[in-house]
């Protein structure tokens, strides 16, 4: 099935008619799982509606760690007492160094990505300008 996830983070930009945080995570081509402690309350191929409710779970909990196993390319995400673990796809036969697993928009016009080829750092024109509408779009998090 697989899905992707948004967050926003920092204050309010509107770019293009869209409203984006200046920090705009884009989570994509993986799979991955939340967690709340050891409880695991959906993953990339749950039910649209379950994945919903859990990722809602993250609207007003702060990002508060990042943690990166290079020789894996596993991202855990820490929202306090909650995990996003992000790994690369178990779905697909092969990965193109074009492919990227997760994509960090930073309000500098920068872009984070982690892929098959490890972490890159490009220019980007605007966050989110060439992703597509999300299946899933929650954990809006703005400050004013």
């Amino acid at each position: 099935m697989g899905s992707f996830l948004t967050f926003e983070f920092g204050r309010r930009i509107k770019n293009h008619g869209h409203v984006h945080g200046e920090w705009h995570l884009w989570i994509y081509l993986s799979s991955w799982a939340l967690l709340h402690g050891d409880r695991q309350l959906a993953d990339s191929d749950s039910d649209r509606r379950v994945i919903s409710v859990s990722i809602r779970r993250l609207e007003d909990v702060p990002l508060s760690n990042v943690q990166f196993d290079h020789k894996s390319f596993r991202t855990t995400f820490v929202f306090d007492d909650f995990r996003l673990v992000v790994s690369p796809p178990d779905y697909l036969d092969g990965t193109d160094k074009r492919d990227h697993y997760w994509l960090l928009f930073m309000p500098n016009s920068e872009v984070l990505t982690v892929g098959p080829v490890g972490f890159q750092v490009e220019r980007s024109e605007a966050p989110g300008a060439t992703e597509p509408a999300p299946v899933v779009a929650t954990g809006r998090k703005f400050r004013d």
